[in-house]
């Protein structure tokens, strides 16, 4: 699947379990990503879907690259695609790429990109999925998770490797974060639609075979309950060109 078809079949998708997932004292995955942008003059959001990193940074201050300009998100959007984005050089102080790295193509010629339309001194922030299990509770869904994670993918060392891609790109990585953050599981009916959103949403494989699925939705179904979660462990990595 390529990066166009990730937005526009999974675009809302995103920006709607994103708003469902709550971290450590009620943070959110949005905002908790756009922090390290907040005195950026000006942020391009690359592969940007409905585009809710718009409404964690200052107005007038966010612009989207997507591949399809999706009708209903934020403006202003450009189409574009992030191997190939629609900028002059030096055009921005920052740049956000949520949930779309591992299932991008080319990887060389996106950072190039990316390096090319940053001022010097530039901030790029990445929010990744992460695979390896960090807590009591994804270590209880760790078979699960393992499998889920295993196949799908097209660039699988973007997930947990994320700052060596970055290094070998030449850029300097200032920081590596990692926050579970959880989603409600409230009854089986909940599960299965998890299990639908989450690879359309970029936080599961998009091409995770139907055993897989079947396994997982029916594991996450007998796990479901009143107060049940879903870890959700993301990564934010952020670096300077």
């Amino acid at each position: 699947m390529t990066d166009g078809a990730r937005l526009v079949d999974g675009g809302d998708v995103t920006e709607r379990v994103l708003r469902a997932a709550e971290g450590p004292h009620g943070s959110k995955p949005v905002p908790w990503a756009a922090a390290p942008l907040l005195t950026a003059e000006r942020v391009l959001d690359l592969c940007c879907g409905s585009g809710p990193l718009a409404d964690a940074l200052p107005t007038g201050r966010w612009l989207g690259v997507d591949p399809r300009a999706p009708l209903g998100g934020r403006r202003p959007v450009l189409r574009g695609a992030a191997d190939a984005i629609p900028l002059r050089s030096r055009a921005v102080d920052g740049v956000a790429l949520m949930l779309a790295l591992p299932r991008l193509p080319d990887l060389d010629r996106l950072f190039a990109e990316v390096r090319r339309v940053l001022r010097p001194s530039g901030t790029l922030v990445i929010l990744v999925p992460s695979a390896v299990p960090g807590s009591a509770a994804e270590l209880r869904l760790a078979p699960l998770l393992s499998a889920v994670h295993r196949s799908g993918w097209l660039h699988r060392s973007a997930l947990d490797r994320t700052g060596w891609l970055l290094a070998a790109a030449d850029y300097a990585v200032l920081s590596d974060d990692r926050v579970c953050f959880s989603l409600p599981l409230p009854d089986a009916d909940a599960a299965h639609a998890l299990v639908a959103d989450l690879p359309r949403a970029g936080l599961w494989p998009p091409d995770l075979p139907d055993a897989v699925r079947a396994r997982a939705a029916a594991r996450l179904a007998r796990r479901a309950g009143p107060g049940r979660t879903l870890p959700l462990p993301l990564r934010r990595l952020v670096a300077r060109r």
